[in-house]
């Protein structure tokens, strides 16, 4: 009896040093503490002059410009900011020129939809790269005395090349191709008398002779080919009421 009484303190310190193992070793595999981020410091700023940038009015998260107005010599600025001071976001601007621009920008320069009115009363609306009208867009000439010619189609680094549609102030108007920022190439040109020319076009003018020819069609009927400088008669009726067949007047 009394050798089983021995075995009891070796016993008791053995049980308290595994409790004192297992216990350490649950410490040693708890997840480390994760740290709630800090919240962004947002305040509001009025007139506050960034050196090299300009006067700024808005708000300031963690001391950079989010969204507010900036004034710069050669520019006024209002919208968002999403890359710093390099005005990167969506909102206006008004040039030191007078133009006034609004949309999407990259580092100060409409990029992607966008539009654009100058001091001249000329306007465009559409898709831009890198400041300059590229890709689809809509644009109006003011002519004077509340008219105004306008076209829509394409364009590449602010020139009309490609597929358009130009309207003129006098209802002349004009669908095909466009190259060299003018109408240039095969389409179809509409007069307000209802006659239309089908075909080559150089400089904005139907192209005659070898190098392209073209069709004249007329409300009256009538159809003539243009062909080294010179119109033929065709079939059909004119004003007058002068029948020609195959280039023949019948009856007048």
């Amino acid at each position: 009896m009394k050798a089983k009484f021995l075995y009891l303190p070796a016993l008791l310190t053995a049980g308290l040093a595994a409790c004192v193992f297992l216990v350490g070793c649950d410490e040693g595999n708890k997840e480390p503490e994760v740290q709630e981020p800090e919240d962004p410091v947002v305040e509001t700023v009025t007139d506050k002059v960034y050196d090299g940038w300009g006067t700024f009015t808005g708000t300031v998260t963690d001391g950079v410009p989010t969204e507010g107005t900036v004034v710069a010599e050669a520019f006024t600025y209002s919208g968002t900011f999403e890359d710093g001071y390099k005005i990167t976001g969506t909102g206006s601007m008004t040039h030191s020129d007078g133009t006034v621009t609004e949309g999407s920008y990259v580092n100060g320069q409409l990029d992607g939809y966008g539009k654009v009115e100058y001091a001249n009363g000329c306007l465009g609306i559409g898709e831009f790269k890198a400041g300059q009208i590229d890709g689809k867009a809509f644009f109006v000439w003011p002519q004077g005395e509340g008219a105004y010619d306008w076209y829509y189609g394409d364009w590449v680094g602010q020139k009309r090349i490609g597929q358009g549609f130009y309207q003129f102030n006098n209802g002349c108007y004009y669908h095909g191709e466009f190259a060299e920022d003018w109408i240039n190439g095969e389409g179809t040109f509409h007069w307000t008398g209802g006659n239309y020319w089908t075909g080559t076009f150089v400089g904005g003018s139907p192209k005659t002779g070898s190098y392209g020819l073209g069709q004249m069609d007329g409300v009256q009927g009538y159809i003539a080919i243009g062909e080294d400088g010179a119109w033929s008669w065709y079939n059909g009726t004119l004003e007058d009421g002068t029948e020609v067949v195959d280039g023949q007047v019948v009856s007048e």
